[in-house]
């Protein structure tokens, strides 16, 4: 009876030694909660499929999408989600706000090196930035800061007079479809239209107006804009870094010729993932606490 005792002591002292009590119920695993924009019907197949591979690989996670990037950051900003798929802009504002105090997790290889390119209408006589006075510069999305932010930081720089230079924005304009005229390709058409006569579209759509030869037209490059990086997913600086480094491993390890990740890769038009640097967001974060 005595040894009886001595053992139900012993096990006692070691359940409270350890701080578990026997009416805890087991501990649960805490889930990775990632936000994200609903920007097209493909958001839903990306982040089902992204998310049904980190649970496979080991590292429990979740989806949440919201209707515009401003309600992603601001979830971010209250905890209701670990990591944020955001774009540049919505990287910088985070970054802006909490002063740098952030994680640039990953980007996809294609969100590096990105530039914006200044083309012309033959008939303006644009050579060169000095030319730009008096001229009527078309610009798309204020939200794309590949369409507005840095190519206005960046031409400022080049010491081009922006007070000088009328700006023609197709913010909150829609096509003949009802779609917002967000994209580089409506700024491309609203030059070819004569409504300005320059435009800033992305390196990427010039090098496939160039491609097409005689379909090319006669737009004229004026001027290329330094590199810098787009989209990022982004974490908040008290995440976790252990889950932050497994998060960035297991989106590295991601290959398209994998079935489970093939869909993913192809929707969001990436080869590969890549570790995210804040360096390519510097000029961004600049031309933010400029304004």
């Amino acid at each position: 009876m005595h040894s009886m005792w001595t053992s139900l002591a012993v096990l006692v002292a070691a359940i409270l030694a350890a701080g578990v009590r026997a009416d805890e119920p087991p501990r649960q695993e805490q889930v990775t909660r990632i936000g994200a924009v609903a920007y097209s019907p493909a958001a839903v197949t990306i982040f089902q499929g992204l998310t049904r591979y980190l649970n496979e690989q080991g590292l429990k996670a979740d989806y949440v999408l919201y209707s515009n990037y401003d309600a992603l950051v601001a979830a971010l900003d209250r905890g209701e989600i670990e990591i944020a798929w955001n774009t540049p802009l919505a990287h910088a504002k985070y970054h802006v706000k909490h002063r740098g105090a952030c994680q640039t997790l990953v980007m996809r290889d294609v969100d590096v090196g990105v530039r914006s390119v200044l083309v012309a209408r033959p008939d303006a006589k644009i050579k060169s930035l000095k030319d730009l006075a008096g001229k009527k510069l078309i610009l798309g999305s204020t939200q794309a800061a590949e369409a507005t932010v840095l190519p206005l930081h960046f031409l400022k720089g080049e010491g081009v007079d922006l007070k000088r230079v009328t700006v023609v924005s197709l913010d909150q304009e829609v096509d003949s479809k009802g779609n917002p005229c967000a994209s580089p390709g409506h700024v491309l058409q609203a030059l070819r239209d004569g409504r300005g006569d320059v435009g800033i579209i992305t390196e990427g759509l010039w090098k496939s107006v160039r491609s097409q030869g005689s379909k090319g037209d006669s737009l004229q490059l004026v001027w290329t804009s330094p590199p810098f990086s787009h989209c990022v997913f982004t974490a908040a600086e008290q995440f976790d870094k252990d889950r932050a480094v497994e998060f960035t491993r297991l989106m590295l390890a991601m290959s398209p010729s994998d079935e489970s990740t093939r869909d993913v890769m192809r929707l969001e038009g990436t080869k590969k993932w890549l570790p995210g640097s804040p360096d390519g967001l510097k000029e961004l974060v600049e031309a933010l606490g400029e304004q």
